[in-house]
Parts: C-alpha cells; structure tokens; sequence
C-alpha cells in the first residue's frame, strides 16, 4: 500500500494538492518570513518527547504546529508555538489559531535558543516558479540558505532560481522524501546537495534519447535511471513530455514494487517496430536521490555496468 501511494504521487501530484506543508515562520530584520523546515523536530528525544497534544491538524500540517522563529543576535530562537485547529461549522468550517505554551517543554517561555539544531534553514521568497504538492519541494524566485551549527548561524547563502533549470515535479516530490527523518521533520539542504545526487555513470531519458543509435550499435551497457512499472520503465514529465521505453526482465528475479524509483544495468535494443532494454540489474534508489538531471550535460566515456546504488536496497526501474 505504501508503494502504490507513493506511484500515485509520482504519476499524479495533483492527487495530494493538501500534501504542501504550511511553512514555519521566520522573522529577520524586522520581517516576516516563509521557513522551509522544521527545527523543532530536531528537538523531540527519549529526553523530550514529542507532546501527544501535537498531532496532525490538516493533511497541510502533519505536525500539528505552526513554529514562529527569529533570528536574535545571530542564533536561531523560538518566540512561540501556535496549533491551527479547524472545527466543524455549520455546513463549512472553521480555523481557531491556539498558542501553544512553551514553558512545559522548555521550562520557560520565548524566546528559546535552539541550541539543539545543527543543519541548514531555507527562507522561500518571491513568487512560486513550480508548485510541487509535496512538503516544502516547490520552488521559489530566491532561497536564503542559513546554515546553522548548535542554534548559531555560522553562513548564509542567496540562491536565484531559474525556471530553466528546474527539473520534473515527480523528480522534485521524490526528492523531498529523502529529506524526511524518522519523526517526520522535514530537513532544507543547500543547491549542491542535490547536485550531488544527480553526478555519475548513469544516463537519464534526454541521455538515452541522444544517444540511442549508438548504445543500440555497440551494444553498450549502461546504467539509467526512472520510475519502474511491470515491464517497463518510465520518465516522468518533464520538457513537456511523459516517455515509457520497454523494459525486458526476464532473467531477474526480486524485481521492485512498483512506482519506485530504480537504476537499471542494461542494454538497448533497436528493432523497425520499437526500441526496449534489456536489463541485466536493477537497483531500488534511496529517496532523496535523482532520476533526472537537471541541464543538458556531457555524455559519459567508456560506460560500465554500475555498482550496486545502495547495499541492501530493493531495485527501481521502468520506461517505455
């Protein structure tokens, strides 16, 4: 059941509009802002558990809390809690704002120093250039990047987005599931950190498009990546278009559930009629990692079949 959702978001993002998180708040010089991520989470332990009063007030707000921050002489604080009910009215419904105390679980009221949060805090600003329905995936004109070690900010970075170079909604929402922890907070991560996942050996379906007479001639093994489905493997949207290619697994065993994403070892058979792969391995991608690149980009030399994505893992793979 927890794959066959997770293909409904891929295939479909639409389908969970109320996935979208609410964003924290943030305040810098003087300034409300939009935060992309959950310090808070960092916080609950054995030693502090997580307040059963915190459950999930909307399919927007799995964590049952708006948190509002600021910034105070450089370290990240917590000024207050509010819990956004929504009660039924009549025929429609309503939202009460209910500010949660903090001195039960801090042993005093804001601001509190967040001294427990070591990661990297994302400020959204200016307009939406890609609206994924999942997390805090979507994209804005600018991201502020605060890095922060111990509750201090140590760096801050400004990032321009360009819509040229933003890749599926699929490929954005599966991204955001690697950024998920154990509890449910919702981690930002600096640009290159999603660089990194998309480096390698392996082609994407614009690689394979470019390169297919020649992977078809020599007979080339090569490592792809995308969603898999029953005998096939599929690239989700992306430059307008949905591709699915063939995919022949009949020497495998173990294949993946369906709808994850995979990188598969193969080759690619070019036949009057149709073009298919012919895989010889087929690895399950932890979340987070990348199945499309973002910009055109060099081909690989001297492609081998690829080692093992990640040990232990079920394999993904699919397009037709």
């Amino acid at each position: 059941m927890k794959r066959f959702a997770l293909l409904l978001i891929l295939l479909s993002p639409s389908l969970l509009f109320a996935a979208a998180q609410t964003p924290e708040k943030i305040r810098l010089d003087g300034k409300e802002e939009q935060l992309m991520a959950t310090p808070l989470e960092d916080f609950w332990s054995p030693a502090h558990p997580r307040p059963e009063t915190l459950s999930q007030t909307s399919w927007s707000c799995w964590r049952g809390y708006i948190g509002i921050w600021e910034i105070i002489d450089n370290k990240l604080c917590l000024l207050r809690l509010e819990r956004h009910e929504i009660w039924p009215k009549e025929d429609t419904f309503q939202e009460q704002a209910i500010e949660i105390p903090l001195k039960p679980m801090f042993g005093s009221e804001g601001p509190i120093s967040a001294d427990w949060f070591s990661g990297v805090l994302r400020v959204a600003r200016g307009d939406v250039l890609t609206q994924v329905n999942t997390g805090y995936a979507s994209v804005y004109e600018e991201d502020l990047f605060l890095i922060v070690e111990h509750g201090k900010v140590t760096a801050k970075r400004i990032v321009n987005n360009d819509i040229a170079s933003i890749t599926s909604e699929s490929d954005l929402a599966w991204r955001e599931f690697g950024r998920i922890s154990p509890n449910g907070g919702i981690k930002a991560a600096l640009p290159e950190d999603g660089r990194e996942l998309e480096k390698g050996p392996w082609l994407d379906r614009r690689d394979l498009s470019e390169r297919a007479t020649e992977l078809a001639k020599n007979k080339t093994s090569f490592a792809i990546r995308g969603i898999y489905l029953p005998g096939k493997l599929w690239f989700p949207r992306q430059l307008g278009e949905e591709v699915t290619i063939p995919l022949d697994t009949a020497d495998l065993k173990n294949l993946p559930s369906t709808g994850v994403a995979v990188e598969v070892t193969c080759t690619l058979v070019e036949t009057n009629a149709e073009s298919r792969l012919i895989a010889s391995e087929i690895n399950e991608l932890p979340p987070g990692f990348a199945i499309q690149r973002k910009l055109p980009h060099a081909a690989e030399t001297n492609l081998q079949a690829s080692a093992k994505v990640a040990t232990g893992t079920e394999p993904e793979a699919a397009v037709q």
